[in-house]
């Protein structure tokens, strides 16, 4: 039985359609990175569905646009001479440093393997903008986890690789499905109906019981009528031996009944998550501009990334008409979090025109949509606060915390896909749950680095 809050399966993964687009939240795609057995039944399940897609971003670097993935011609011969130079000076330098003692925060693990000129003009301003923290109140481990080249030998590593010759033998790809990202979830959730389970929608658990450290029961509520409430819900409650949640951890422990110990509530108070508003633009245009994803890491504009969603598959329908997905990070009840949909309007078209993508003149409607529960946040003191309630959820049997939120973790899609993969792996047919294999998968999770 799968329990899903929203009308319909994918949570952030999930798509939409709005006058004939095909909406994602946020920019989702599927890597090439992704487990080969994963790979297997997702084209199984997709057929041609499953569309093989070439990379085509760009990245707004020092007031100019940079391709992405990292080309080293638009490297050298797009940004500023002192730039370049800055950045051949910090490599030299690294080689007659020696002896430092490990790095405890985001910015001294960055600074040590990248040095100050892709600190200061990419990395710490894009930090800022996605965590809403000062890159030296973020922990080393976030570097360890979102920054892949996280070295200057591995960025002209990963710029070179797509020179070809020089690196992998084809541009850089990703798989795409043809009506949205969120195909992939509901082709799933159709083979999970197909083999004999069944999905909950528009319900969510209210309270998990437990006795004698094992999951007992759920206290579940459906809205059926869509009212948005625990007004109009129906309760029911189900005997259950084993729950997976990839709900937020946070959120997870809250639900046990009986609540966890002080120690351990005060532990979940101090872990937080970023927000995001996503306000989507759509024009009356057939393609706005030839790129999927652009990526804004300065301080002058308020969104972090905007997306095209028609340019991930190139669907022809419809036509004269195209979509942006436009990702502003927050915290929830913050300003951002609060303006309303006309005002993040203003807001972002006018940040827009500034970054040289006007759209006067183009804008059919437009809307938001608020997730809450977007990036872990991991600061200086994350780890501790983590351990302590991971350690509590650990002892109880039948409750395994999962994916992205469940595990508090930086990761994307093919990443969360594996730990319910391996997560099954660990169930035995007589619904005996392997923990020391679990605990070893753990261990594998966490050298997940996400792709960008």
């Amino acid at each position: 039985m799968v329990i899903e809050r929203q009308p319909a399966v994918g949570g952030l993964a999930a798509s939409f359609e709005f006058d004939g687009l095909y909406l994602d939240h946020g920019s989702h795609r599927l890597h090439p990175a992704t487990d080969p057995e994963i790979l297997a039944d997702l084209r199984r399940l997709l057929g041609p569905d499953l569309l093989v897609r070439p990379r085509h971003g760009r990245i707004r670097l020092l007031g100019r646009y940079v391709r992405f993935p990292l080309s080293p011609l638009d490297l050298v011969t797009r940004l500023p001479p002192w730039f370049v130079a800055g950045v051949g000076r910090d490599a030299i330098a690294k080689r007659f440093r020696w002896g430092s003692p490990p790095p405890t925060t985001f910015a001294e693990a960055l600074l040590a393997g990248l040095g100050p000129t892709i600190c200061t003009s990419f990395y710490f301003p894009y930090a800022r903008k996605l965590w809403g923290l000062d890159p030296t109140d973020i922990a080393a481990e976030q570097a360890h986890r979102r920054v892949s080249a996280d070295s200057i030998g591995k960025v002209i590593r990963k710029a070179l690789s797509v020179v070809p010759g020089l690196g992998a033998a084809r541009p850089p790809i990703f798989y795409y499905p043809r009506r949205g990202y969120g195909q992939i979830s509901e082709a799933l959730a159709g083979e999970v109906r197909r083999l004999g389970g069944s999905i909950l929608l528009s319900t969510q658990a209210r309270r998990i019981v437990i006795d004698g450290g094992f999951v007992r029961r759920l206290i579940l509520a459906t809205d059926r009528a869509g009212s948005g409430g625990a007004a109009g819900a129906e309760s029911q409650e189900i005997d259950a031996t084993v729950v997976f949640s990839t709900i937020p951890v946070t959120a997870l422990a809250r639900l046990l009944a009986p609540p966890p110990p002080d120690p351990v509530t005060a532990s979940v108070a101090k872990l937080t998550y970023r927000g995001m508003v996503l306000l989507y633009l759509i024009l009356d245009v057939e393609r706005f501009t030839p790129y999927d994803a652009h990526y804004f890491p300065e301080q002058e504009s308020v969104f972090s990334r905007v997306s095209e969603p028609k340019n991930y598959s190139m669907a022809a329908e419809p036509v004269g008409r195209t979509g942006l997905c436009v990702e502003v990070p927050c915290t929830v009840g913050d300003e951002i979090w609060s303006a309303s949909d006309e005002e993040m309007r203003r807001r972002v078209v006018g940040d827009l025109a500034r970054v040289g993508l006007p759209v006067d003149g183009l804008v059919r409607t437009s809307f938001a949509r608020r997730l809450p529960n977007v990036y872990p946040v991991y600061d200086r003191a994350f780890a501790q606060h983590l351990a302590t309630l991971s350690s509590h959820l650990a002892g109880i049997a039948g409750l395994v915390s999962l994916g992205r939120q469940g595990l508090f973790a930086h990761d994307n899609t093919h990443h969360t896909i594996e730990m319910a993969y391996r997560a099954s792996e660990c169930l035995g047919p007589d619904l005996t749950w392997n923990a020391a294999q679990w605990r070893l998968y753990q261990e594998q999770f966490r050298s997940h680095v996400v792709e960008d």
